[in-house]
């Protein structure tokens, strides 16, 4: 048995892949269906079997399937399939399990498995921290959790010439968009910008609303909550999105009980239906550029499209007509976990390429603040690290207890959840949450250090100091929507009984 396994892998909202890198360069490796890409589904067909894949996706048992989890990643979204309790962490743990079988199938076994893992650059700290625990759970020693822009880039690099580019990645489930500059051996992130609810999917769902209300008119009885009538609803949808790409129109026939209809669908059709989420992207293009502009980079020479949704035409003449720059499309589906694959040689060796993927931080993280001034008290957020600040980011800030012999402090770092910062506390959302205690009887008004650090994937630590005593805690903090140690070991062992099959 070798010792270790090297993985770059894309956990996808939609499909998944993993890769390594060879001496001839990068392999996207094969499920054993023979393709390139899984479906990121899982339907548990029992208590102790789970099936990924694109058996999964055929699944007739909606009940039993899971799909989209990506989007519920540090989120508290508990499932319950045949009486056994599942997450966000455990359905992608057994997607990533599938994977790493996948691998295992091409390179035989191995004592150990370390991964690159892909993540949008937009998902916060809370959907980080479940997608570690993700890999955890899976038997994974993740080498770093690295944005997908990034690691497209790094694909990207291998051919790309000197200049900055705007990676425009819209995947299946999530969007993102990045401002890079790109030399011959680095790329470095100068801002990035998203929305980890937009994607693929949303076209999709347009598509199936549009196809079911014209079943509905053509027979008014039907039951549209049919199951085999949603199945192939959603079967259909994914196909006429991906053949609409290459042809202008197509005849689409469905059943629902004995009721058959056949129906057209064309290109403009498509177009209309995804007017206002094309409008949506721009909107955070528009954002992303004019943060790029203030730190110094105000012409874009190439756009680069990732993600499989990209294939669509109207949103490539969109891009072109709103940048007046044509797009170049990048291997959509592959570069993602090419770049990771790429990423994950040159941190297990020593003889990777000297090609790096400098990075910014993807939302603001602060510390709730209770301000007693004029005898009032009023809550608000102080940023102390911002959004595209150059990762890895450290920030200190002073501030002061309120109340005679304060003997601890709360202390709750809070991440930027709208679209742009803002102090206002329902703007933001909590991800970490810590007591400082054990400190001397402090008079009000004594000073508490507070140091936030993100490093170069994008996860927080927090420490806090007391000056005149001295005293010094790296927070023993738990991250909102992310389960937590009890209940990772019981996940575990619910992994563990499971039998994973495609």
């Amino acid at each position: 048995m070798a010792d270790e396994l090297v993985l770059g892998i894309d956990l996808g909202t939609t499909y998944s892949a993993v890769a390594i890198s060879t001496v001839d360069g990068v392999e996207v490796v094969r499920n054993r269906l023979g393709e390139l890409t899984t479906p990121s589904v899982v339907h548990f067909a029992s208590a102790d079997t789970a099936v990924v894949g694109a058996a999964a996706q055929d699944s007739l048992d909606p009940d039993n399937t899971v799909a989209l989890i990506k989007r519920r990643m540090g989120t508290e979204f508990e499932l319950l399939f045949h009486g056994v309790r599942h997450t966000p962490e455990s359905v992608s743990a057994l997607i990533l399990r599938s994977l790493v079988d996948d691998a295992i199938a091409r390179c035989g076994p191995h004592r150990r498995v370390r991964a690159v893992i892909t993540v949008p650059a937009y998902f916060g700290i809370r959907e980080r921290e479940a997608t570690l625990q993700a890999a955890r759970l899976a038997g994974i020693d993740v080498l770093e959790v690295l944005s997908e822009p990034a690691a497209a880039a790094l694909h990207y690099a291998t051919q790309a010439e000197s200049g900055a580019a705007l990676v425009y990645d819209l995947g299946g489930g999530t969007f993102d968009t990045t401002v890079l500059r790109v030399a011959a051996d680095e790329v470095h992130v100068v801002a990035t910008d998203g929305d980890s609810r937009l994607g693929g999917a949303d076209w999709n769902e347009r598509i199936a609303e549009h196809l079911a209300a014209a079943f509905a008119r053509e027979f008014p009885a039907a039951d549209p909550d049919d199951e085999v009538f949603r199945q192939q609803l959603q079967d259909v949808t994914e196909q006429v999105k991906r053949q609409l790409s290459a042809v202008t129109s197509r005849k689409v026939a469905l059943r629902c009980g004995d009721d058959v209809a056949s129906f057209d669908i064309d290109r403009a059709t498509l177009d209309s239906l995804g007017a206002d989420l094309v409008d949506r992207t721009l909107r955070i293009v528009d954002r992303v550029l004019a943060a790029a502009a203030q730190k110094g980079v105000a012409r874009i020479d190439e756009v680069l499209l990732v993600g499989g949704t990209t294939k669509v035409p109207a949103i490539r003449a969109a891009l072109q007509a709103h940048l007046d720059l044509v797009p170049k499309i990048v291997d959509p589906d592959l570069a993602v976990v090419s770049g990771a694959a790429l990423r994950a040689h040159r941190l297990a060796s020593s003889t990777g390429p000297a090609r790096t993927a400098a990075a910014v931080v993807p939302r603001s993280f602060g510390v709730l603040v209770e301000d007693s001034h004029d005898e009032s008290l009023r809550s608000f957020v102080e940023h102390l690290v911002h959004r595209n600040d150059p990762l890895p980011a450290t920030a200190t800030a002073r501030f002061a207890t309120i109340l005679d012999r304060q003997r601890s402090v709360r202390i709750q770092v809070l991440e930027q959840s709208g679209e742009v910062p803002s102090a206002e506390v329902e703007h933001n959302r909590r991800v970490l949450d810590g007591e400082f205690a054990g400190l001397p009887p402090l008079p009000a008004g004594a000073v508490i250090e507070v140091t936030l650090r993100v490093s170069a994937d994008g996860l927080l630590a927090v420490t806090a100091r007391e000056p005149l005593s001295g005293a010094a805690l790296d927070l023993e903090a738990y991250v909102d929507g992310v389960v937590d140690g009890p209940a990772t070991e019981q996940l575990a062992e619910t992994i563990a009984g499971l039998t994973v099959r495609c």
